[in-house]
C-alpha cells in the first residue's frame, strides 16, 4: 500500500472517532462523499480543537496574506498540518525549540517577522512568487524557509514551454548562486521546478527546510537528491531535510506547557505519526 493510501485509510478508519456527526466531503465534482474529506463548510474542523479558535482568529486577521489552499478541507492537507504544528508554538512563543533542533541554539526568534505563507523576494513584477509554508526569522537576521510535505507524491515540475523559459531568463537565471551548473538551463530547471524555486532562496544567512514524513519515500528521495546533487558544496549545510517524526519527538520531549503537550498528542494521533 502506498503511503498516500495508508494515510487516507487512517483518516477513513478514524472518521467516526473524530467527526461522528459530519458527513464526508466531495472531491472536485464527485457524486460520492469521501470520508477523508470534510464538507467545505466544515473546513475549520481540520484545525485541532485546543487552538482552533485562536488559530481561526489569526487566519481571519491575516486573510490578505494567508490564503487557504483549495483542498484545505482535506484531512491530509499539508497546509492544515503546518498550521496545526507551528501556530501553537508561535502562540506560546516556544518556537525556539525548532531553532535548537536544527542547531541554532544561540539564536532568538523575531516573532514580528515570523509568519505563514512567506513569499520569496526573488520573483518580481508580474511573476507569481514562490510561497513558503512557514518562515522563521531570527533577531540576528537568519532567514529560515519551510517547505511542508505530507502525502504529496512529489515536488512539483513545470511545463517546458515559452512562458516558463521566459520566466527562467527574466527571474531565475540571475539567482542561481547556490545551484550546480548543470541546473542552470531552462529544461533542467523546469524538471526540478519546485525544488529549485525553493533552493534559490539559499544564501549565506538564508536556509531552507524540507519537512516530510519518513514513510513518504518519494519526497524523501527527492529531498536527499537536492542536497547531494543540486546544491553547491559550500551551501549544502543550508538545506535541512527533516522528518515529521524526528521533529515531533524532539518537540514533545521539550514541551513544558500541559496545554501544548495535550495538543501535540492530538497532533500525533491525527496524523498517524
Amino acid at each position: 500500500m502506498s503511503y498516500q493510501k495508508e494515510i487516507r485509510k487512517h483518516f477513513e478508519d478514524n472518521k467516526e472517532k473524530f467527526f461522528p456527526n459530519i458527513a464526508g466531503g466531495k472531491w472536485r465534482n464527485s457524486e460520492i462523499d469521501y470520508l477523508h474529506i470534510l464538507p467545505k463548510n466544515h473546513e475549520e474542523l481540520n484545525l485541532l480543537p485546543i487552538y482552533r479558535d485562536s488559530l481561526n482568529q489569526y487566519l481571519e486577521t491575516n486573510r490578505s496574506c494567508i490564503k487557504r489552499h483549495i483542498y484545505f478541507h482535506h484531512l491530509n492537507s499539508s497546509q492544515a498540518m503546518c498550521l496545526n504544528f507551528f501556530f501553537p508554538l508561535m502562540e506560546e512563543q516556544e518556537l525556539d525549540m525548532i531553532l535548537k533542533f536544527i542547531g541554532f541554539e544561540k539564536e532568538e526568534i523575531d516573532y514580528d517577522k515570523t509568519c505563514f505563507e512567506k513569499t520569496s523576494d526573488i520573483e518580481k513584477g508580474n511573476y507569481r512568487a514562490t510561497s513558503f509554508d512557514f518562515y522563521i526569522e531570527t533577531k540576528s537576521g537568519k532567514k529560515i524557509f519551510f517547505e511542508i510535505k505530507f502525502t504529496e507524491s512529489k515536488f512539483g515540475v513545470a511545463k517546458f514551454n515559452d512562458d516558463h523559459i521566459n520566466k527562467f531568463n527574466a527571474v531565475y537565471k540571475g539567482n542561481l548562486g547556490a545551484i550546480e551548473e548543470k541546473y542552470h538551463q531552462p529544461a533542467t530547471f523546469c524538471s526540478n521546478y519546485q525544488i529549485l524555486r525553493n533552493l534559490i532562496c539559499i544564501s549565506e544567512d538564508s536556509y531552507v527546510v524540507f519537512l516530510y514524513p519518513i514513510k513518504n519515500k518519494k519526497i524523501k528521495t527527492q529531498a536527499e537528491f537536492a542536497k547531494s546533487n543540486i546544491l553547491k558544496n559550500e551551501v549544502k549545510g543550508n538545506l535541512f531535510n527533516l522528518t515529521w517524526e524526528d521533529l515531533l519527538h524532539y518537540t514533545e520531549s521539550n514541551l513544558k506547557s500541559h496545554k501544548l503537550k495535550v495538543h501535540f498528542r492530538n497532533f500525533r494521533e491525527k496524523y498517524n505519526l
